[in-house]
């Protein structure tokens, strides 16, 4: 059955791409002629009528397969796809994409594909509050451009790229674990917080994720734990907001503790 699923959305989404134009498309003899003729006219299409430079580039592969041109449109109509960047349309230019790939592995224009496989999904990445799903589809596609042609330009601009969704998703456990720090589920919170710090030790917003560890922590009160944190934001950065918070924090533990002393039994009275 799931065998079915992949197959049947894509004959569901071509559907979709054709029904989205209110008249027909067709190609004027005129744009007819050599391979080469109706490669550039397509490419002239590009922008204007993505639909159209579509037609175009099919013909060409369709009446001239054996020419440098059928390889070239297979690539121009995934990116005509691209162009559109609804999500449907990225889903399409994904998998022209990946069949440009397939089909031409060894060609120049091979990492541009593999590349541009990455960006659909990239295009698609949500918000850090929203599902994720797309990050991690861009991230993996990314990886497969520099494992398959590491040095490449494509390969440098691939793991900016990763960098940025992966900052994405340490926010997106971060807000997770705010949000359960909010709604007082303190195990939750710290579970969340570490996770980050696991497996994305690099997030831009550390300060604020010891600080917030800190406060759980305090709020369990495990004191011990929360200093710890505190002072990690104090240590490492001194200059955020975050650190005078950090140290009006330090300060109150350190009341509570020597309130504790005080009225510990045993205490000299």
């Amino acid at each position: 059955m799931k065998k079915t699923i992949l197959p049947l959305l894509l004959i569901l989404l071509v559907g979709a791409a054709g029904c989205r134009s209110k008249k027909g498309i067709s190609i004027d003899p005129s744009e007819k002629g050599s391979d080469k003729k109706m490669y550039e006219s397509a490419l002239k299409y590009m922008k204007k009528d993505p639909e159209k430079s579509r037609l175009l580039f099919k013909e060409v592969a369709q009446l001239y397969p054996d020419s440098i041109y059928a390889n070239k449109s297979k690539l121009g109509i995934g990116d005509a796809y691209f162009r559109e960047r609804d999500s449907a349309s990225l889903i399409m230019a994904a998998a022209e994409y990946q069949e440009y790939v397939n089909l031409y592995p060894y060609s120049p224009d091979a990492v541009y594909a593999k590349y541009q496989i990455g960006l659909c999904y990239f295009q698609q990445v949500r918000k850090p509050e929203r599902d994720q799903t797309n990050t991690f589809t861009a991230i993996k596609a990314f990886e497969g451009v520099i494992q398959q042609y590491p040095g490449t330009p494509e390969a440098e601009q691939a793991q900016k790229k990763i960098d940025g969704c992966r900052q994405n998703l340490a926010r997106h456990y971060y807000l997770i674990g705010y949000y359960n720090f909010v709604m007082k589920s303190f195990s939750g919170a710290i579970a969340r917080f570490k996770q980050v710090m696991d497996e994305y030790p690099d997030f831009a917003a550390n300060d604020k994720l010891f600080y917030y560890t800190g406060k759980t922590y305090a709020a369990m009160k495990d004191y011990d734990s929360a200093l710890s944190f505190f002072q990690r934001v104090v240590g490492s950065h001194a200059k955020s907001k975050y650190a005078k918070k950090s140290l009006r924090q330090i300060s109150k533990i350190s009341r509570l503790a020597e309130k504790s002393k005080k009225t510990a039994p045993g205490a000299e009275k």
